[in-house]
Order: C-alpha cells, then sequence, then structure tokens
C-alpha cells in the first residue's frame, strides 16, 4: 500500500512539473503604438530617461507610431554661435525598442537588454 502511494505521488510530481515547464511567459514582439496621445508621449519620454539614466528625452509625437525601434543621440550642446562647445561628438546613439508581450507593452534598451513596463501605452505586434 505504501509503494502505490509512492508511486502515485511521484507520478503526480513529475506531471505537476513538466506542467510547470510548458507555462512559459508570453514571447516579446516588436510592436507599435496604438494610441498614441500627449498621455503617452509624457509617459514614453519619461520611461525612456529612467531606462536611459537621464533628467529627460525629448522624443518626436510620432515616435513608435510607424515603427518598432527608435534611435537616441545625446543632445549636442552649442554656445552662443552654434559651435559644439566640446568639439565633434563621437558617442553612439541609443537603440530602444517598443515591444509587446502578452496584453504589456515593454520598452527596451537594445544595447544593455533592460526592459521597463508602460502602464498607459497600448501597442500591437509590428506587420
Amino acid at each position: 500500500m505504501l509503494k502505490q502511494l509512492i508511486g502515485i505521488l511521484a507520478i503526480l510530481a513529475v506531471g505537476g512539473c513538466g506542467a510547470t515547464a510548458n507555462e512559459s511567459p508570453a514571447q516579446m514582439q516588436r510592436a507599435t503604438l496604438t494610441n498614441p496621445s500627449s498621455q503617452i508621449h509624457a509617459e514614453l519620454q519619461q520611461a525612456l530617461a529612467t531606462l536611459l539614466g537621464a533628467s529627460n528625452v525629448l522624443i518626436a509625437d510620432d515616435a513608435f507610431t510607424q515603427f518598432s525601434q527608435e534611435v537616441i543621440e545625446r543632445a549636442q550642446h552649442k554656445d552662443a554661435n552654434g559651435l559644439l562647445i566640446m568639439g565633434r561628438s563621437t558617442e553612439m546613439p541609443v537603440t530602444v525598442q517598443l515591444l509587446k508581450q502578452g496584453d504589456n507593452c515593454l520598452l527596451r534598451h537594445v544595447q544593455s537588454g533592460n526592459t521597463t513596463s508602460l502602464s498607459q501605452a497600448r501597442c500591437a505586434a509590428e506587420k
């Protein structure tokens, strides 16, 4: 009787492990915004600033509406004559990508792989 009980418990345990292994999180897909607005624009700018460790980030009003990826360059500091203060900038631009995972929209810093979730933005898989 004890051997049968142990056998049944072993089968249930192995079956339970297999079931949880198949329940992986939804795949991330490239996405574009479906509800662009001034509120979403502000949320994107705040999320990008946090993700990139910047005080603020300026993006176009139509960012992420046509393409899932955007390239962001650091603003160049210029003097009163319009000349670069520190000469030519050799810093590489940053690439960020809008992703959809299930019902969630995420922003990913492509170079580091860091992601942040957007609470108000809605997106659809890129075509």
